[in-house]
């Protein structure tokens, strides 16, 4: 089943908001109108009187709408990954250590992305050496670890 994206479930939350904002609005002008024809004094104060309580609920549904509206309209924060230059990327290859080339090789074996638990086997490395391994490649901003699961996916930055 596909999920609503969020802005579409703010529109149609503003669009049900309006609707009752036009119900209550209606209903306490008719209520009023009732009001007043039933008043029998010369001086009647009451004319389009509207409830305290229908004051109290157009302020709550405008203020939702206003939430709503905010939600819609502003900007989504998107996660763009930091990457660096192919001359950087290269640059900072060349001064790689041994075991950071194994591992780092490993992953672009496997199209620039490898779960960590296939680089702790295929390089023979125990799994606390890989993942300080794959710490200082990422402090290099040669790659990206993602949760998946149980595991880590590594990605290379190139």
């Amino acid at each position: 089943m596909k999920s609503i994206p969020l802005g579409n479930w703010n529109f149609v939350s503003i669009i049900v908001q309006a609707i009752v904002l036009v119900i209550i609005l209606s209903v306490s002008l008719a209520y009023a109108q009732i009001i007043q024809s039933e008043c029998t004094f010369p001086n009647c104060t009451v004319f389009n009187h509207i409830p305290a309580q229908s004051y109290i609920a157009f302020g709550l549904l405008l203020l939702s709408m206003g939430v709503n509206v905010y939600l819609l309209v502003r900007p989504q924060n998107v996660h763009v990954p930091r990457t660096v230059s192919r001359i950087q990327f290269n640059k900072i290859r060349e001064q790689l250590q041994d075991d950071e080339k194994k591992v780092f090789n490993e992953i672009m074996k496997n199209d620039g992305s490898a779960f960590q638990t296939d680089l702790v086997r295929s390089t023979g490395f125990s799994k606390v050496k890989v993942s300080r391994i794959l710490d200082q490649l990422e402090a290099k901003n040669l790659i990206e670890r993602r949760r998946r699961g149980m595991s880590n996916i590594v990605i290379a930055k190139y």
